[in-house]
């Protein structure tokens, strides 16, 4: 799970831009280290690529328009738009791929590495490593791993709906309805009129 406190003031976005300005590549390691092990992280590369992109051109412009007077400082700066692109780029894949995870493996009960692999279109070494990365920062704890068998079992347990209806009442009866977390797409039994925290992403899940 992730330790880094990234309420410190040197992990909010005024300062990263500023390091992006000023030296690029410290910009980047905050941006590395403030999303590292968390689980919501692991799957808004496609709304983060935007703010990344924007980042990317910025350093770009900066660098085309500076390079003529000062040519180590505009190299570097598009070498960090560059940098900028290809972080965007890797972290929406990867947010891409870990939704498919969560389809697959939550919604689908695929159990076989191999076709989850070759859905994510991805080797299976790969396959395997990002799959015991989700399974320790604690996004698929309910997962086992078997590389022997080639295949990944999703570990029943208790519905939340169940979990959230005994809290109140162990009389209690509530309707139950299936939502789609909208952080990481996974399917969710909730008791309806409650809200719970997502146990893949901790997105929260409303049920009306």
């Amino acid at each position: 799970m992730n330790n880094i406190d990234t309420s410190k003031w040197y992990f909010s976005t005024w300062f990263i831009i500023v390091m992006f300005i000023c030296f690029w590549p410290a910009g980047i390691a905050l941006l590395i280290l403030k999303n590292t092990g968390r689980k919501d992280a692991l799957f808004i590369g496609t709304t983060d690529k935007r703010k990344y992109v924007l980042g990317g051109v910025a350093l770009l412009v900066i660098g085309l328009s500076t390079i003529s007077d000062h040519t180590f400082w505009g190299l570097l700066m598009i070498v960090g738009g560059a940098a900028m692109f290809y972080y965007s780029k890797n972290l929406a894949d990867k947010a891409d791929r870990n939704r498919k995870y969560i389809d697959l493996i939550v919604n689908q009960h695929e159990g076989s590495i191999d076709n989850i692999a070759g859905v994510c279109n991805i080797a299976y070494d790969k396959c395997v490593k990002e799959l015991k990365y989700l399974q320790t920062v604690g996004v698929l704890s309910n997962v086992s791993i078997d590389e022997t068998g080639r295949t990944v079992n999703l570990i029943q347990t208790q519905p939340q709906a169940e979990r959230n209806v005994s809290i109140l009442s162990p009389f209690a009866q509530a309707e139950e309805v299936t939502c789609t977390c909208q952080g990481c797409g996974a399917k969710v039994v909730v008791a309806k009129g409650t809200t719970v925290k997502c146990e893949y992403c901790d997105s929260p899940i409303s049920a009306n």
